[in-house]
């Protein structure tokens, strides 16, 4: 028996992810002498037969994970080779895809492989570094650091200013505003030592010029240890108001400022261009926008432009109503004078919406019905507060499944769309479906033998795109090859051809320190109410297929669940649209699952069952 010892040296790429669930990115392959794409590798021995003798697709040599104690490594050996991990067995799946949880340690760790080919050994190491947990400050030397404000903020009367820091545990802690010699306290968390936190109720008369913020720690014997927070505090200006108006249609309005740094609080809603805000605050490069007396949200500084001072704020009457066909649609129309907020809420029973117009006041006399055979049953409206009109919009049962809300220039436009008309036996003749193969240039995940998720999408899309055109619908490809079509333009090509459903395909994947032995399989999610008996019914369609004690063709899998997921094309509101994950791509099994066109087609088959179940019902 030969053995060779070889040490990894070329770096891989980071991991990637453009929607969650997380995906992983491919790393090297590894000859047993030298890598073609990095430097050479140092071999106690000649070199043996040609090929790679271990290719680890996750994680990338030097890695920076965060703080896990476990996580999986992916990758692939020569069929018939045996691996061990840090002394462990791993089981080689026929096509040479595996996968294993390893232990971590903060700091450096190296990752030993062995593989065995015939009579040959070869050994890696591969190593990544680990976070460290975030630990208690040790009581000596005293010490403390401040954690927020980490941002600059412009804050106004009534506002909370929040200091956290973290020190040394069991001592008294406060801080002081520049220019001022009162001190407020902070509390040490009874969860987390050596976490302390406070807070201040900004008042009336204080006048915050860039003032910075000094936190102090004090021991029982007197010695103090002092650190300023990365962030100022400024006055906001409330003399005259400051308005702002959206200048690109990715704006969202949040429901908070970023909590830490790099994240970012949740969707409140997606106001078109032009839409105008009033601004209250800001907090780094988030403005504070007012939508009512009650209500606030945030944005970002680069999805508006600042109009000229002295602007006045969003405020308009809510006009006439109207309600009239567009074809098999039905429209709602209504004059505001200027594009406010709004936000629309589908009733929890299906049987209409509420849209909520921010800086409104009703002057709504009338309601035109122009449609009598139409979605909308009747138009009711309702002024919540000074701030805020509520217009509920009455539908009749299963006479819609889709809506798109507008601004048509200062008129605002809901329209309602109707599933067409055609056969009540679940045929989809006369539907119009948009089927979307998840990611393109960006690849999406990487599976241990190299399968591309964008790959294994495109041929499971491929052949639905045969099924349904086999059932006469009329199918709209995203992506038919290798183009690359941005993600958020998707929803838009979806809207722009008048799909009637949107159907988007991936696989999944994890992030660090998830366990993919105890997840995997299929999924589905859904964003929007008016998509959740579509998402059902596709769901029980994969149990049918994958998952019952008599699995269509002999293939199981486990049931990952059905999912609201806030995801950009499950967000699209125009039509019923679901994204499925048929299995896991890290997954060895079902890598080598997704590599047959026998199970890309049983995957596609659990989505057309699945449309055509729902397509019945509505048409009943």
């Amino acid at each position: 028996m030969k053995r060779w010892a070889m040490v990894l040296l070329v770096a891989g790429p980071a991991v990637l992810r453009a929607e969650p669930p997380a995906s992983v990115e491919m790393g090297d392959d590894f000859p047993p002498v030298q890598i073609s794409s990095g430097p050479a590798l140092t071999s106690t021995a000649p070199t043996p037969a040609p090929g790679a003798a271990l290719r680890v697709v996750h994680p990338p040599e030097g890695a920076s994970l965060p703080y896990v104690k476990s996580s999986f490594v992916l990758g692939s050996v020569d069929p018939g080779s045996r691996l061990s991990i840090d002394g462990q067995s791993i089981r080689v799946y026929p096509g040479g895809g595996w996968i294993a949880m390893v232990s971590y340690t903060p700091g450096a760790n190296d990752i030993e492989f062995e593989v065995t080919r015939g009579t040959d050994v070869f050994n890696f190491t591969r190593r990544v570094y680990v976070a460290g947990p975030p630990g208690v400050p040790p009581v000596k030397p005293l010490n403390v650091r401040v954690l927020t404000p980490d941002v600059d903020a412009e804050v106004t009367a009534g506002d909370v200013i929040t200091v956290t820091a973290v020190g040394s545990p069991g001592q008294e802690a406060g801080f002081v505003f520049s220019g001022s010699k009162k001190k407020h306290p902070l509390a040490e968390s009874a969860v987390s030592r050596g976490t302390y936190r406070g807070s201040y109720v900004v008042r009336p008369g204080d006048e915050f010029e860039g003032a910075s913020i000094k936190v102090t720690l004090t021991a029982k014997n007197g010695a103090h240890d002092t650190s300023t927070a990365p962030g100022k505090i400024w006055r906001f200006d409330e003399e005259s108001p400051w308005v702002v108006e959206v200048s690109t249609d990715l704006a969202i309005l949040r429901a908070a400022s970023a909590p830490f740094p790099g994240e970012k609080a949740g969707y409140v809603m997606f106001p078109p261009p032009g839409t105008r805000l009033w601004v209250t605050g800001r907090r780094g490069n988030e403005l504070r926008v007012r939508l009512s007396a009650a209500r606030e949200a945030w944005i970002g500084a680069d999805e508006v432009r600042f109009l000229p001072s002295g602007t006045p704020p969003p405020r308009t009457l809510a006009g006439a109503v109207s309600v009239e066909p567009a074809g098999r649609h039905t429209v709602v129309r209504m004059n505001l004078g200027q594009r406010v907020p709004m936000e629309v809420r589908p009733l929890d029973d299906g049987a209409g919406l509420d849209v909520l117009f921010y800086g409104v006041a009703s002057n709504t006399d009338w309601v035109h019905y122009n449609a009598p055979q139409g979605a909308v049953r009747r138009v009711e409206w309702f002024q919540d507060d000074a701030d805020t009109y509520r217009l509920r919009i009455h539908t009749r049962s299963r006479r819609w499944w889709g809506y798109d809300a507008r601004y048509e220039n200062s008129t605002f436009v809901l329209e309602l769309r109707r599933p067409p008309p055609g056969p009540k036996d679940g045929s989809l003749e006369g539907l119009k479906i948009v089927v979307d193969a998840g990611h393109s240039w960006d690849i999406g995940s990487r599976g241990p033998t190299g399968l591309l998720e964008k790959d294994a999408n495109l041929a499971i899309a491929k052949c639905l795109e045969r099924k349904l055109r086999s059932e006469k619908a009329e199918v709209v490809m995203l992506r038919s090859g290798t183009e690359n079509v941005n993600l958020y333009d998707r929803p838009k090509l979806a809207w722009a051809a008048r799909g009637d459903v949107l159907i988007s395909v991936h696989n999944n994947a994890l992030p660090d320190g998830a366990n993919p032995f105890e997840r995997n399989g299929y999924g589905v999610y859904y964003y929007h109410p008016q998509s959740e008996d579509l998402a059902t019914e596709i769901h029980e369609a994969y149990g049918d297929i994958f998952g019952r004690a008599q699995a269509f063709r002999s293939t199981h899998l486990r049931d990952d669940g059905l999912h609201y997921g806030n995801l950009a094309l499950a967000r699209t509101s125009q039509m019923p649209a679901v994204l499925t994950e048929s299995a896991y791509v890290i997954w060895p099994p079902e890598e080598e699952l997704l590599k047959t066109e026998t199970f890309q087609c049983d995957c596609a088959e659990a989505m057309f069952r699945g449309l055509k179940r729902f397509v019945k019902k509505m048409r009943d």
